[in-house]
């Protein structure tokens, strides 16, 4: 028993020696995995106490940046405050800066404004300046012409008083101020002046009855006149002289008018209702225009005549002077004329008539007048056309149609001509008057004064002279080109005015000049 009891101790002490090695391996086992866990907390703690470290120091750091940021935040917020601030002053200053710009555009408007007002003022200004001086010197020019038309004036009684030479004078610085501020020189005043002083008028007796025309020859500075007495007279002038040759005179006919071709076949017509026809040098035919009661127009249409007579018109073959037709009239007829190439007739009640081109009839034109008709003419180129009167009016009617009522004449008018639009007449009572017809108011100009019936009128070849016959045979040469007045005034001057006759007839306001010893500016 003891003996088991021993194997039972030692069995137990086996077990317990197993159990105390078994815990003290299991001790050691977990001593180690807890040594490990002790390493690995050792280490995790040193990994913590690390990042206890970094933490603190982050947190430090943080509190740092915190702070700083807190820092920064203050200063941001100040800097935004101040920002603020700035914006608010900014756009303060931008809206008083906007406010200025407004008003500096406000300004500058108002600126212009009163720029473009000056401007306009300026305008006004220089406008008026412009005016006021134009005024002026159409004053002084009106006041000039005004003194050049009272020389005129004063230049006729002066002449009429025997002063000569100061009439001279006065009549040419007339002329000459005139031309010079662009006036018209064909006013009465100074164009007849001129017209009287400067010594264009010839007369001579050609013939022994009254000059029915004269009329000049084709190709020749020559021209022909015709007498109630029978003459046939060929003029031309030398110088101042004219000389003169008979082509007809045979008192018993009664020349009334006459045609001259380009070959200088002249065919005359007579009162007492002959024709008669020749070349200057050659034959001369005379016949008789049957049923013709005395004529007084002849007519050149192509190779045939017509011959107007007071109640009926003929017409005659120019080459063999037979007659072709004849065409009674049922009214008294003395005077003719040519419109638009048909011939016109006015019988003694103050009727007109219109002659077909066939010369077969004729038709009644009533006349926007009154009165007897007792001269005719028609312009073609300018479609103008008058009527002089038996009591001296003569109606005008321009080229629109318009009429114009011309008075000056005091008795019949017998002749009436255009030369360059302006409008020339005669008349019984002894005058030659000019009328310028462009003018709005139309006043009669005397040419020449002769006292005696004129009877014809007609213009040299240059235009620069008219020929007027009257009851007498007397032929009369007018100068009628201004410029030649003037030259021949001018020319004929045998003193200057002297200073006091300056200032008397001129005036101290206008420089003194000289009219011969040096050339007068025009």
């Amino acid at each position: 028993m003891k003996k088991v009891t021993k194997i039972g101790i030692a069995a137990l002490g086996c077990c317990a020696l197993a159990l105390v090695v078994g815990i003290v391996w299991t001790m050691h086992t977990r001593y180690e995995k807890e040594q490990v866990k002790v390493k690995e907390l050792e280490q995790q703690l040193t990994i913590l106490s690390k990042k206890e470290k970094e933490s603190a120091v982050m947190q430090s750091v943080n509190a740092q940046m915190e702070e700083l940021a807190t820092q920064q935040r203050i200063i941001s917020e100040e800097q935004r405050d101040e920002a603020e601030q700035q914006a608010r002053i900014a756009n303060d200053m931008r809206l008083h800066a906007e406010q200025e710009r407004q008003n500096a555009q406000e300004a500058e408007k108002r600126a212009l404004e009163a720029s473009e007002v000056a401007k306009g003022q300026r305008v006004i200004a220089e406008n008026q300046r412009v005016q006021a001086e134009y005024a002026k010197r159409v004053a002084d020019t009106l006041s000039i012409l005004t003194m050049a038309r009272n020389l005129g004036n004063i230049a006729l009684t002066q002449e009429s008083a025997g002063n000569k030479d100061l009439a001279s004078l006065l009549a040419y610085a007339s002329y000459l101020f005139t031309k010079r501020y662009q006036g018209d020189v064909y006013h009465p005043s100074i164009y007849e002046a001129l017209t009287k002083i400067s010594g264009g008028n010839r007369r001579w007796a050609v013939a022994h009855g009254a000059i029915m025309k004269a009329l000049g020859i084709p190709g020749s500075n020559s021209f022909m006149t015709i007498s109630k007495y029978g003459e046939i007279l060929k003029h031309t002038k030398v110088g101042d002289n004219l000389q003169t040759k008979p082509i007809f005179s045979d008192k018993n006919y009664d020349i009334r008018d006459i045609y001259i071709n380009n070959e200088r076949t002249y065919y005359a017509v007579s009162n007492t209702g002959h024709l008669i026809a020749s070349k200057e040098n050659g034959k001369t035919h005379i016949v008789l225009i049957d049923g013709a009661v005395r004529p007084f127009r002849i007519y050149s249409y192509g190779n045939e005549l017509v011959v107007t007579a007071e109640q009926s018109v003929h017409v005659i073959d120019a080459t063999t002077l037979r007659p072709i037709k004849t065409l009674p009239l049922q009214f008294k007829t003395q005077i003719a004329g040519r419109k638009d190439g048909q011939i016109v007739l006015f019988d003694l009640t103050g009727n007109m008539y219109i002659l077909n081109k066939d010369f077969s009839k004729v038709t009644r034109q009533n006349l926007p007048f009154k009165g007897r008709v007792t001269s005719y003419n028609h312009n073609a180129s300018t479609n103008q056309q008058a009527y002089g009167m038996y009591d001296g009016t003569i109606y005008y009617f321009d080229p629109t149609g318009k009429m114009h009522k011309l008075i000056g004449h005091n008795s019949r008018v017998t002749r009436i001509n255009y030369n360059k639009n302006r409008l020339y007449t005669c008349s019984y009572d002894g005058t030659v008057r000019y009328w310028n017809v462009m003018n709005e108011k139309v006043d009669p100009i005397t040419i020449l004064n002769l006292r005696q019936w004129i009877v014809c009128l007609s213009f040299d070849k240059s235009n620069h002279f008219i020929w007027t016959g009257d009851q007498n045979g007397n032929l009369t040469e007018a100068l009628i080109d201004i410029p030649d007045m003037a030259n021949r005034l001018k020319n004929s001057l045998k003193r200057n005015l002297t200073r006091d006759e300056w200032n008397y007839y001129i005036g101290r306001s206008i420089p003194y000049e000289t009219f011969i010893g040096k050339e007068a500016k025009p």
